[in-house]
């Protein structure tokens, strides 16, 4: 399902800042930066390492006062562009997601190489696409989250719910305002 009302932001550390910008975050977030594709999460926010100095951010919180907030914690120690109505990110789950996942993604999902936490940008049915692995379900499953351009949402559901359907996962269609 799309994970609705986020604050989207990618960040990137400025020449010179990153150990500014990491202790900022550290203290205010209660959040270490990964250094790799890694998803971390802090005080209501989480970041997706993305390469080198470079971050997706999330919060849960989409308003005005938090990007204001944002903004001033990192100062001059980063640059941030707010990707909020530019992207989608969807969260999926059950028993074979990862059967499903493996139509489309390029890269090995299984537990034992893509544990809880680490995080890939890579492809699904020639659609850019980051993907980070979450805890599991209660149940034992794999979740994960997966985030694109909102353009091509359209095109990641169908691709899913083709990819999916063998295993009697099923997906909630999308708004059509997507």
């Amino acid at each position: 399902m799309e994970r609705r009302g986020l604050a989207l932001m990618t960040m990137q550390a400025r020449r010179g800042q990153e150990q500014a910008l990491r202790s900022r975050i550290a203290q205010s977030c209660q959040a270490d930066l990964p250094e790799r594709p890694a998803f971390v999460t802090g005080r209501d926010i989480a970041f997706v390492g993305l390469g080198p100095q470079t971050w997706f951010v999330m919060s849960e919180a989409d308003t005005p006062a938090f990007h204001a907030s944002f903004r001033s914690l990192v100062g001059g120690t980063a640059s941030i562009s707010d990707q909020s109505g530019g992207y989608a990110v969807f969260r999926v789950g059950g028993r074979a997601i990862r059967e499903a996942l493996a139509k489309g993604f390029p890269i090995d999902l299984d537990g034992r190489a893509f544990n809880s936490g680490d995080a890939a940008t890579t492809i699904v049915s020639h659609i850019g696409a980051t993907i980070w692995r979450r805890e599991d379900a209660p149940d034992g499953s794999a979740c994960f989250e997966i985030s694109l351009f909102r353009s091509l949402a359209h095109s990641f559901w169908h691709w899913f719910s083709e990819s999916a359907a063998e295993y009697d996962l099923t997906w909630q269609d999308l708004p059509a305002d997507l």
